[in-house]
């Protein structure tokens, strides 16, 4: 019976092209399940591990239809060389997975942060009586998320179009260069670019034309060798979609989605972006694009930011980067995000897009407010208000307000001025309940070191919690 063997590469140059002087990949699960054999979701596999130089390979593989999977996790005591008598009943592996970029050590730059997929990493395969060889081939990637505190969100993501955000799914196995043909549901994110099918052998897409693919190889990195291979952000490998767009024509919309939110809250808009360019030596335009967020007018602009200096050319590796906003909606129902192109066809103005998302996040509303004037030997006053505009519980609350030099004897009241204490520079405050606030008054006496306006701000530091009155109770 036929031999089924190859090995798993590093790709560092992201090639998409095995080759013996690729790196291999050592101590990584190759799963072999034969797809004939599914019963209530499972079917017969063997496991091996990837051998020093990345090979594997399973011996005596009856005829049938199976799936060859890169499938880092699974667990495996045994070799790199395996028999298919020893094949057990398996749960079916539903999509790939890359090993850790320490898996690519020496070998990988310093920027990269993960492995992805130059071609697929779930592979079909129909068994006769010839042996088979395929490899698979892992290149560098860099994910670098936004720099933001990290936020409780209250709310799934509120992106509905292309597929909530992440621009869809193919099942495992989906050749690389697989679109979505045009009206498929894409219709949706209201593109001024023109919708074109990928095409390897061309320059796909070309100025002012867009796709929605899986892992994309094209003339520009096939030929002229400007343009990163990449896989999408979701996944990073065959079954991820992305959107991508040869920028084109300033003022065409790219994408654009109207959100019903709530109002008077706050949240996090975010989404990822790669640059296609590689090549860094002055001569290549960056993407030029922006984001706008309008209320729900349609003309007010609650947020508007330009990205092309935000996604700068990475020459070691495709660098998809997460940009993004925490968003406060005032009195606005809905609001629309649009990304709009504000630069002309140029080689280097051209950019993938992936995982646009909306989600609402608990943060308190802090607001501070003082009388207008007080004069030496006075007594200035500040109301601080904490709003908790949110569904959550507010805990473990603490007011800091490191209090300006020129303010002596400062004291704080939380009983609208009927008793005072001395403040300290901060304050525990008790749970603040959903839709509920709390007011500190804060007074001190001006001293002559003040001699124009006194300058000052609070901060809030909270826990959210859902179960503060379980577990009071218990």
């Amino acid at each position: 019976m036929p031999m089924i063997s190859g090995r798993l590469q590093y790709d560092g140059a992201r090639t998409a092209s095995s080759s013996p002087s690729n790196p291999g990949l050592q101590g990584v699960a190759i799963v072999l399940q034969d797809l004939s054999t599914q019963a209530s979701g499972q079917g017969l596999a063997v496991i091996t591990l990837t051998d020093g130089n990345g090979a594997f390979q399973f011996n005596g593989v009856p005829t049938g239809n199976y799936q060859l999977v890169e499938s880092f996790g699974t667990p495996t005591t045994y070799t790199a060389a395996v028999d298919w008598s020893s094949a057990t009943m398996r749960p079916i592996i539903n999509g790939g997975t890359t090993p850790p970029i320490s898996f690519a050590s020496p070998h990988a730059p310093a920027s990269a942060t993960h492995l992805d997929c130059t071609i697929r990493n779930t592979f079909l395969l129909t068994v006769g009586a010839d042996n088979i060889t395929q490899d698979f081939l892992n290149g560098p990637v860099r994910y670098t998320p936004m720099d933001m505190p990290s936020f409780a969100t209250v709310s799934d993501n509120l992106v509905t179009v292309a597929d909530d955000g992440t621009v869809g799914k193919w099942s495992t196995g989906t050749v690389a260069n697989t679109g979505a043909p045009e009206y498929t549901g894409y219709e949706s994110i209201q593109s001024q670019f023109i919708h074109t099918m990928p095409n390897p052998n061309t320059v796909t897409p070309n100025d002012g034309y867009y796709t929605i693919q899986n892992i994309m190889n094209n003339s520009h990195s096939n030929g002229v060798g400007t343009w990163w291979r990449i896989a999408d952000h979701t996944t990073g490998n065959e079954t991820g979609r992305m959107m991508v767009i040869n920028g084109d024509t300033p003022g065409k919309i790219i994408g654009m989605t109207t959100i019903g939110v709530r109002p008077n809250t706050n949240y996090l808009s975010s989404w990822w972006i790669l640059n296609l360019c590689k090549i860094n030596d002055g001569t290549y335009a960056n993407p030029s694009f922006k984001v706008i967020i309008y209320g729900e007018d349609g003309i007010t602009q609650l947020y508007n930011h330009d990205l092309g200096a935000d996604i700068p050319i990475n020459p070691d590796c495709p660098e998809w980067k997460q940009i993004g906003t925490v968003l406060f909606t005032g009195d606005n129902n809905e609001i629309t995000i649009a990304f709009i192109s504000t630069g002309p066809a140029a080689t280097g103005n051209d950019y993938a897009l992936d995982d646009v998302a909306l989600n609402e996040i608990a943060t308190l509303n802090v607001i501070k407010e003082s009388c207008p004037f007080a004069a030496v030997g006075g007594t200035l006053y500040y109301a601080v208000t904490i709003q908790n505009p949110t569904t959550l519980v507010a805990t473990e609350v603490l007011l800091r307000d490191a209090m300006p030099s020129e303010l002596d004897d400062v004291q704080y009241s939380l009983d609208s001025g009927s008793s005072w204490q001395s403040w300290a520079g901060e304050l525990g405050l008790d749970n603040i309940e959903p839709s509920d606030s709390v007011t500190v008054l804060l007074r001190g006496q001006v001293t002559d070191r003040a001699t124009t306006t006194i300058t000052n701000s609070a901060s809030v530091d909270v826990t959210f919690c859902t179960e503060v009155e379980n577990e009071q109770n218990n």
